[in-house]
This record gives structure tokens, C-alpha cells and sequence, in this order.
């Protein structure tokens, strides 16, 4: 008090919404259900969820005040959940909305269990149409109809702009701070389809070339030109596809550089258990999720390159590792290739002493090339 400790005292009041210690109390009271849940799991009463066998064991995933909650469709495992949540009230009197709460089913839980483990749960089921943190809670077969949503969303802000008098500078701000923004965090997890896209930059294009009186201007420009940075003639704006797999893309970095991430380790279970992020391949009936990464690793592909260390990880033949040669990936001279020979372990070129061999180098590669790689740095 005043600077100086003071006695003990007893809160009455509580805090109010918007107070600053707020959140660190939320965060406290969000630790203690995890770690409730967590000795759940250790004492087998809840099982969690493996999408693999080599995947994880994911029992729960909190965002903010929201929660996401994986156990097994059996009856004991609801009871259980109940049980955790009551004392969890009990301890922190936080009580769960179940107003606002759904369950989610797999394939694997029958019609007649699903509707009564909904109703031990005292919860209704998620819809195919409804959504989470601003995604769709199921991707439907029609991903068209899935995503149409961000067609309306857009169009409902665009009406209400055509109605009054915009100059082009703030057509310009409001195309790029708020349209291109709409769909910009389903973007970063979902590959959205063609012909919404282009139906997107569509309804955009017209934005800006509309006129007061709901006509068009005369278009002097395609929109892919208008879609080039301004130093290239264009006005900077993006296209939706191409803003779509860059967004994308970064997921792909991410497990590529972050494997011990969940989002890795799930995905590295599920797909891809005995290879790299980058040899893996769709494998049969992939989510829509991952084929979203892997649509999104295609342009992460054209930027990789590797750097040469003991070379057991590269493969000479199928890896980016030569700068500025084109088009990848290095061809080299078949004749010299062992029969059946593996080009991750056949030593094109080798270290000795901290430098290149120069009779390999110029046996295997022409002149250029030979340049290119001579000033690659090599590792002490």
C-alpha cells in the first residue's frame, strides 16, 4: 500500500470484466482444468484421441475461453467428463455454457449412440453448416458450398460501400485493409476453391470500377494487371488464389521448421511417419486440411533450397541444392550413374579438406554449374 507491503486482507467484491488481472486469473483457473484433465488421462479414466498410431494423444486444446475436448464415444468416458467438469466448477466457478457447446461424432459412433451420448452430455450436436473460431466445424464434399459464406460476408460490405461517394484512394484503403482482410483467416488454414476466388476478385474488380450511379466505368486494365505491385504498373492489390497459397505456405515452413509442434507431430503421424514433410504425398482420402498444406507447399517448394553440410540428408539428384541453376531438379550425366545405384549415397562430389573436388566437379557438371557450386560456402 503506498509503496510499502501491508497486512493481509480478504477480497469481496471480485473483479470486473476489463480489470487487468483478469486474464491471469482466467489463466490460472484454465491451468488447473488442464491439469485435472491431465491426471484424468494419467489415472485412465479419459483416453483422449490418436488420429494415428504414430500420432499424438490429443485429450484437449484450449483458445482463450473456448475449449476443445477429445474423449472416446463410450459412457463411462461422458460420466467422467461430467465429473471433471463439476469439480472444476466447484474448485474455480467457472460453469460451462452448454447453450453454447456441441458435440462432434466420428463416422465410427452410431446414429442411436450419438444421440444418446449428445444427451447424457445435456448438448446438441454440431451442424454440417456451423462454425468455430470463425471456421467451418465440418468440410462438406461440396467445398463450394462450404466456403460460399465468404462470398456473402464480402458482398454484404461491398453493398454497403457502393452507396456512398468513394474517391479512389479510398476505394484503394478499403479494398486492401478490409475486403482482401475478410476471408484472410480461413485463407491461412484452408484451401479455398478456384471458382470462389475468382468469383472473389470478381466481385472486387466491379467494386472498384463501379461508378454513383451503379454503372461501370470503362475498364482500361485486366484485374491481373491491376494485381501487380506499383513499381511493376499495377496497384498492389492481391489475388485471392495466389494470397490463398501463400498464406498456406507458411503452414508448410512452419512444420518444416518447427517439427516438435503439434501441428507437426499430428501431421507427421498421419501422413507421413517414415519420410519428410517435403517427399510426403497425399496417400488415400487425405482432409482437406492437409491437402491445404500440400497445395501450400507446392510455393514453398520453388523458394527451398538446400544448404550442403555432411550431405546424408540432401539428395544429389532430386534436391535443390545448386544456387541459380534452373529449372530444377540438377541433371546429370546418365552414363556415369551406377546401375541401381542410390543418389542420396553415390558420392558425386565429396569433402576433403574443407573444399570441393575439383576432377569430380568438372567430370559431373558443365562450367556454370561448376561455378555455381564453387561458391556455395562450405561448413568448417
Amino acid at each position: 500500500m503506498n509503496g510499502n507491503p501491508s497486512g493481509y486482507f480478504s477480497p469481496t467484491r471480485g473483479l470486473r470484466q476489463g480489470d487487468p488481472l483478469s486474464p491471469l486469473l482466467f489463466v490460472i483457473c484454465t491451468e488447473g482444468f488442464a491439469a485435472l484433465i491431465r491426471q484424468a488421462i494419467s489415472e485412465k479414466r479419459l483416453e483422449g484421441v490418436k488420429v494415428a498410431p504414430r500420432a499424438p494423444r490429443i485429450s484437449h486444446l484450449f483458445f482463450a475461453d473456448d475449449s476443445y475436448l477429445f474423449l472416446r464415444g463410450t459412457l463411462q468416458e461422458c460420466e467422467n467428463l461430467i465429473t471433471i467438469l463439476n469439480e472444476n466448477e466447484e474448485l474455480s466457478g467457472q460453469r460451462v455454457n452448454l447453450g453454447k457447446s456441441a458435440v462432434c461424432f466420428s463416422k465410427n459412433v452410431s446414429l442411436p449412440d450419438q444421440e444418446f451420448l449428445a444427451q447424457i452430455l445435456g448438448v446438441g450436436a454440431v451442424g454440417v453448416h456451423d462454425k468455430y473460431l470463425g471456421l467451418p466445424t465440418l468440410i462438406a464434399r461440396s467445398k463450394m458450398a462450404t466456403f460460399r459464406y465468404l462470398e456473402e460476408k464480402l458482398l454484404e460490405r461491398l453493398q454497403g460501400w457502393k452507396q456512398r461517394t468513394l474517391s479512389w484512394d479510398a476505394k484503394e484503403t478499403l479494398i486492401k485493409s478490409i475486403a482482401l482482410a475478410l476471408p484472410l483467416h480461413v485463407m491461412s488454414c484452408f484451401r479455398l476453391p478456384l471458382s470462389l476466388c475468382r468469383l472473389l476478385d470478381r466481385h472486387v474488380a466491379r467494386f472498384w470500377w463501379v461508378v454513383e450511379d451503379g454503372h461501370s466505368r470503362i475498364r482500361w486494365i485486366s484485374w491481373r494487371n491491376m494485381c501487380r505491385s506499383k513499381h511493376e504498373g499495377g496497384m498492389g492489390f492481391r489475388r485471392f488464389e495466389q494470397f490463398n497459397q501463400a498464406l498456406l505456405a507458411k503452414i508448410g515452413w512452419r512444420i518444416l521448421t518447427d517439427p516438435d509442434s503439434l501441428l507437426a507431430q499430428v501431421y507427421k503421424g498421419k501422413y507421413f511417419p517414415n519420410t519428410s514433410f517435403l517427399s510426403a504425398t497425399a496417400r488415400s482420402r487425405p482432409s482437406w486440411g492437409w491437402q491445404s498444406v500440400l497445395y501450400g507447399r507446392q510455393l514453398l517448394e520453388k523458394g527451398l533450397r538446400w544448404q550442403i553440410g555432411n550431405g546424408q540428408t540432401a539428395s544429389l539428384l532430386h534436391s535443390n541444392w545448386i544456387p541459380q541453376v534452373h529449372p530444377w531438379p540438377v541433371r546429370f550425366n546418365p552414363r556415369v550413374l551406377p546401375v541401381g545405384g542410390d543418389p542420396t549415397e553415390f558420392e558425386v562430389i565429396s569433402l576433403e579438406g574443407g573444399c570441393w573436388v575439383e576432377d569430380k566437379l568438372t567430370q559431373w557438371f558443365d562450367p556454370d554449374t561448376c561455378s555455381a557450386i564453387r561458391a556455395i560456402p562450405l561448413p568448417r
